[in-house]
């Protein structure tokens, strides 16, 4: 069914930044107090003074204010449009317009952040820069412990993860449908090397744009940052990344062409709920 993860990665775009959302009240509560969930986060990378919270507080409202009536129309489009693309029964054209359309709606999400986000890099002091590297280092080490486990144990507690999300999306799942599925996404890549390196990658890079905070060139590293993401990744990630897509792909197109008629119907008013919630976002 219409990405049963595309569905969610589109509407996880839905300017949540990287928050993830279970349903169109919790939806609706992210995105209303999404300045302050990101004034909070920053404030726990960068322990923030008086006046960078002030600065904050104004610039994060100005943004998430734009967004609201000029990207969230775009969200509800795009939404229609995958609705009309899955009643029917879907393509790998279909996948792959849905992933472009996540490529663009996160381009367009952080690219906003771009302007206010070089006058606030230029604002951090030495002792905040020693703070975010902690913090950073603490997030790698729990991706540190997780590379320790088992791989087939990893890849299983993947699995319970997509069954769970396939069973949001689709309602109950039939026990042919469930063994499909484990099937299918067992023979995903492995992700976590790959991704722990790209991470700790990230945060070096970011760490030096912000250890330069005064060079001219600091709006334009942080552009590439936040917009062009995996412009320089190594090639490794971007073809796991490829890869997953890939597999992304196979498994929803199997699941699609698997539905029962109370799945798609359950599927469609899944999106049409989360439509309808955009839309009210873009009134409040």
């Amino acid at each position: 069914m219409k990405i049963i993860r595309a569905g969610r990665l589109l509407l996880i775009t839905v300017l949540f930044v990287s928050l993830a959302f279970a349903g169109c009240v919790a939806t609706t509560l992210v995105y209303n107090h999404a300045d302050w969930l990101i004034a909070r986060q920053i404030d726990g990378y960068f322990d923030l003074n008086r006046s960078q919270k002030r600065f904050l507080s104004s610039r994060l409202s100005d943004i998430l204010s734009h967004h609201r009536h000029e990207a969230l129309p775009r969200y509800e489009s795009v939404l229609h449009q995958a609705r009309d693309r899955a009643q029917d029964g879907l393509t790998t054209d279909d996948l792959d317009w849905a992933f472009v359309q996540y490529d663009q709606l996160r381009a367009d999400l952080f690219a906003r952040f771009v302007s206010d986000g070089t006058e606030f890099v230029r604002q951090v002091n030495e002792p905040q820069i020693s703070r975010l590297k902690n913090a950073l280092q603490s997030h790698l080490v729990q991706a540190e412990a997780l590379l320790q486990a088992d791989v087939t144990t990893r890849l299983a507690k993947r699995t319970e993860r997509i069954l769970s999300l396939a069973r949001e999306w689709l309602g109950p799942l039939s026990m042919q449908q469930e063994q499909e599925i484990s099937r299918l996404t067992m023979n995903f890549p492995d992700t976590l090397p790959l991704w722990y390196a790209h991470q700790k990658h990230r945060h070096e890079q970011l760490v030096a744009l912000i250890e330069s905070r005064k060079s001219d060139q600091t709006g334009v590293r942080l552009e590439d940052w936040l917009v062009n993401q995996d412009k320089d990744a190594d090639p490794r990630f971007a073809e796991m990344m490829k890869q997953l897509r890939h597999h992304i792909t196979g498994l929803v197109i199997s699941l699609d062409r698997s539905a029962t008629v109370a799945q798609r119907r359950h599927f469609l008013s899944k999106v049409d709920d989360l439509a309808a919630t955009v839309r009210r976002l873009q009134a409040a």
